[in-house]
């Protein structure tokens, strides 16, 4: 059988050449040789740690100035959207001085554009218990088939101005197949105060 031969470890085998270079500049007392070589490495490592940190001082500084445009960026895109939300919402409603009148007169209209004729109730109800805006319901009542009551409901749905529909009932007519006695209170919305005129000048009326 054949003996494997081992390969010499070139690193052992380096270590070992320096330490014996070691071991024979020491003995001919030639320790200046590791005088100056210490003093170079000691001034490397010095200048890289102080790089080094120069280095992290300045990128935590351009992190600082990224972390800043981007929260700007971020509160710039808020406010424009925002913005856009109440410019596109609060023509809407109503102004306070129109509250008489307003929601009689979209009733009125809404009902006209669903082809039927409602009886609409003497009391205006309000609702001021919010400190931002003020409630106020009309009742109204119809004879509708379903079809006709559909076509209400998805008229004032799809209506600009904001109405809303609560305290909703149907009886079924006993004496006209197909026909339902309908009542409900039909709602707004009239903000105490509206701030887009003040606030931005391509708000409609602004200056």
């Amino acid at each position: 059988m054949s003996k494997t031969v081992k390969k010499p470890n070139k690193i052992l085998e380096s270590i070992k050449k320096g330490l014996n270079d070691i071991k024979t500049v020491m003995e001919e007392g030639n320790f200046k040789l590791f005088l100056k070589q210490a003093v170079v490495i000691i001034i490397v490592f010095l200048g890289f740690r102080y790089c080094n940190q120069s280095l992290q001082k300045k990128d935590s500084q351009i992190h600082g100035q990224i972390d800043a445009v981007q929260t700007q960026q971020r509160s710039e895109k808020e406010y424009l959207s925002n913005k856009e939300k109440l410019l596109k919402l609060e023509p809407r409603f109503p102004d306070m001085e129109a509250k008489n009148d307003w929601l009689l007169r979209q009733i009125v209209a809404v009902s006209r554009d669903s082809g039927i004729t409602p009886k609409l109730g003497s009391e205006q109800s309000e609702d001021t218990s919010n400190s931002g805006y003020t409630v106020v319901s009309i009742p109204m009542s119809a004879t509708l088939t379903y079809h006709q009551l559909g076509q209400l409901l998805a008229n004032i749905e799809n209506r600009e101005e904001y109405l809303k529909v609560s305290e909703f009932s149907l009886v079924k007519n006993t004496e006209n197949l197909g026909e339902n006695e309908v009542t409900m209170k039909i709602n707004t919305i009239f903000p105490k105060e509206k701030i887009a005129k003040s606030l931005f000048k391509n708000a409609k009326g602004g200056r």
